[in-house]
């Protein structure tokens, strides 16, 4: 019988290309060390900490200290026919306390992570103002996971063109300068949006967002806000002239000194929305603290400090005619 008690329990198996550990063997990391894993789908992955000395290469132990960088190196890639590179996901990994840097571009087919925690808020924090330029490249399918957001100005803090359909922001929080700031989110002509458990917060030092979340333009096929955290002067605003089908706005908290949604297009779906206002509520004579098409609403609370509205049902029961 064959003894095999000092055999080694982790090992190189005789090909050479694999570290095998068998059965009863640990590996043990100790602090500071890592696994790292590839990308899922065969595409690239990238760094960025805010807090090194110096930029790098854009690898976990070089990385690079903007994501500006990180966004123009993983265009690069994503624009490669090589291996269907086009079909695939990049990744970008952040990290670094506050960044402070105005982004142009977003990453096409990328997800941005934020990892770690800055002050309060878990994830990193970018300080700055992004208007987007559109182009015919580089513009779609962007995810923004556990992100945070600090405006620098009085004017709008994310802007974002047409063009840049299929944008996703999961997470994260947006907060306005001190002075206050205009907008939090400006969204013109895009499709297939969605805005899923961001906070729009009020700034401690005194600052607030005159508009939450702003849908200009024409067209907004398929945008889903959900699952939001909104205090605003206006929570959710929708353009007039803003032509959609498949849009929604449901299970979110918003509290709003004026309007809380204003959906000045009566198109979007309206659900399981918990709304406070300061706006005068009067239900009896139809001055409410929302705007949008009752035939498209359902399962909405609305309350306030304002007389009128306390826990109030919308679509409204009017009493006089009920």
């Amino acid at each position: 019988m064959v003894d095999n008690t000092y055999m080694p329990k982790v090992y190189r198996d005789s090909g050479g290309d694999r570290q095998v550990i068998a059965a009863g063997g640990i590996m043990r990391m100790e602090p500071g060390s890592l696994i790292q894993y590839a990308n899922p789908t065969g595409a690239a992955d990238y760094y960025v900490d805010g807090n090194v000395a110096a930029t790098g290469a854009g690898t976990i132990d070089s990385p690079y200290s903007t994501l500006t960088e990180a966004i123009a190196a993983s265009n690069v890639s994503i624009a490669l026919t090589a291996n269907r590179w086009w079909a695939r996901r990049n990744r970008i990994f952040v990290i670094g306390d506050d960044l402070d840097e105005d982004l142009v571009t977003l990453p096409e087919k990328c997800d941005v992570i934020g990892l770690g925690s800055d002050d309060t808020i878990s994830g990193p924090k970018i300080l700055g103002h992004h208007t987007i330029v559109a182009a015919e490249d580089y513009s779609m399918g962007c995810r923004f996971i556990n992100m945070g957001w600090l405006c620098d100005r009085s004017g709008a803090l994310i802007t974002i063109p047409a063009g840049c359909g299929g944008l996703q922001i999961i997470g994260g929080i947006m907060y306005p300068a001190t002075g206050n700031s205009t907008i939090a989110l400006s969204l013109t002509d895009l499709a297939d949006i969605v805005i899923d458990g961001l906070e729009i917060a009020y700034n401690a030092g005194g600052g607030i967002f005159a508009e939450g979340i702003k849908i200009l333009g024409t067209v907004s096929h398929k945008n889903k806000i959900r699952n939001m955290d909104i205090y605003a002067t206006e929570g959710i605003h929708v353009a007039a002239a803003n032509a959609t089908y498949g849009g929604i706005i449901e299970k979110s908290n918003i509290y709003a000194t004026a309007l809380t949604i204003n959906d000045e297009s009566l198109l979007f779906r309206v659900i399981n929305n918990r709304l406070i206002t300061d706006a005068t509520v009067n239900v009896a004579a139809g001055a409410l603290g929302i705007v949008c098409n009752p035939l498209l609403a359902s399962g909405n609370k609305l309350g306030g400090a304002a007389a009128g509205a306390t826990n109030a049902d919308y679509p409204y029961v009017n009493p006089l005619t009920s």
